[in-house]
């Protein structure tokens, strides 16, 4: 275990991971934070979905076990203090085992595809159980309990009015159009809502809550479930990698200056054989079944049947997806190219991976083989001949 997983890599490092992955969930604990009402626990509750599966991967990697058993400690504690056992318990079901799973790969130094596909399969098992929990838990109606949940801590916040009216302005819920001229009434210090207008708001808030989980949830699970899984072992291995070849070089200067022009991988650190990120491609014929699941799942998805409705949104979340991690891929090929510094190799990719742009680009590279990484079909022989 020691070899693979040392506890601590070095002190400062080891320090300087602890501190980055919990002060986040640390300052959401300050008690100057509870005139925010639940909204602590939401970004908390967005941290550890997105990033912090990543960031436990990656401080491991980087620093040892130490700083992501510390941030972890943290982001429990966090969650047990804002919203409960509840909240401790769904958030336990999702980290530990995608957590659990990076330990394994990198102990036993499974292959990487495979420990690719393990990574991707166990973060859709565990966010498939923290939604079947989390829906039991709301009494089998998940996006209606959201719902309801958000409008009565708008109807109860000192600022609700405040939120209600920017939401409307903005044409996010509908007002009724004999209430809109009698919406605000002036009070002492400034106006509030009339109580026809804030009822009818906060049904309209309800509605939209709820029509926007139905159509994200089931997307969510397949998309974070890939993009995460890669996120986790591609970040991890390569600025794992990286930092302890440069310890490595400061342990053992001498021997580096010998072998001058041969890169030897560091002794410490685990090889699973990842490929260059910028040469990963999906193969012609599964790039072929990806293409026709990403357009099955857009045509399912305008479904009025709820069940092939539901099936599209899987089915586009997940090739999408595929094809974005491709996309990213091939900006990184093209970054490389261009000769791009490590900073902006990093940072470009991030920016655009909240858009569609990584998976057009995909697409693009799919149908065009711009890197040249595929082989191009055999001919068949003509049977004439």
């Amino acid at each position: 275990m020691e070899k693979n997983l040392p506890l601590v890599r070095s002190v400062k490092a080891c320090v300087t991971g602890a501190l980055l992955v919990a002060l986040p969930f640390l300052f959401f604990m300050l008690p100057g934070q509870r005139i925010l009402g639940p909204l602590p626990a939401l970004y908390a509750s967005l941290l550890i979905l997105y990033l912090l599966p990543t960031a436990l991967c990656l401080v491991t990697a980087v620093c040892g076990l130490a700083s992501a058993a510390a941030g972890l400690a943290a982001a429990m504690a966090c969650m047990y203090t804002l919203t409960g056992p509840q909240g401790l318990m769904l958030s336990a079901l999702y980290l530990v085992p995608v957590f659990a799973a990076f330990l394994i790969v990198l102990r036993f130094e499974i292959p990487f595809w495979k420990s690719l596909l393990a990574m991707i399969a166990v973060h859709a098992a565990a966010l498939t159980c923290v939604f079947l929990l989390a829906r039991g838990m709301a009494g089998g109606d998940l996006y209606t309990g959201a719902g309801n949940a958000v409008a009565d801590f708008l109807e109860n916040w000192d600022m609700g009015d405040l939120m209600l009216y920017q939401m409307y302005s903005m044409g996010l819920i509908d007002l009724k159009s004999d209430l809109a001229g009698s919406a605000l009434m002036q009070v002492a210090g400034g106006y509030a809502l009339s109580d026809a207008a804030r009822a009818d708001m906060l049904l309209s808030v309800r509605s939209l809550i709820s029509s926007l989980l139905r159509g994200i949830a089931p997307h969510l699970i397949v998309s974070q479930s890939v993009t995460g899984g890669t996120a986790c072992l591609l970040l991890s291995l390569r600025f794992g990698f990286l930092a302890e070849e440069k310890r490595e070089f400061l342990r053992n200067e001498p021997a580096v200056e010998e072998a001058e022009g041969e890169k030897k991988r560091p002794v410490n650190f685990p090889d699973l054989g990842m490929p260059p990120f910028s040469q990963w491609h999906i193969p012609r014929g599964i790039g072929w079944q990806v293409g026709a699941a990403l357009a099955a799942g857009y045509l399912l998805r305008a479904s009025n049947t709820p069940a092939l409705e539901t099936a599209g949104v899987l089915l586009y979340g997940a090739a999408s997806s595929v094809f974005a991690v491709q996309g990213l891929a091939a900006v990184n090929f093209l970054q490389k190219k261009r000769g791009s510094r490590r900073f902006w190799r990093v940072l470009v990719p991030l920016l655009l991976s909240g858009t569609a742009i990584p998976m057009i680009a995909g697409l693009f590279d799919q149908i065009n083989n711009f890197r040249g990484l595929r082989k191009p079909p055999e001919p068949k022989e003509d049977f004439l001949e």
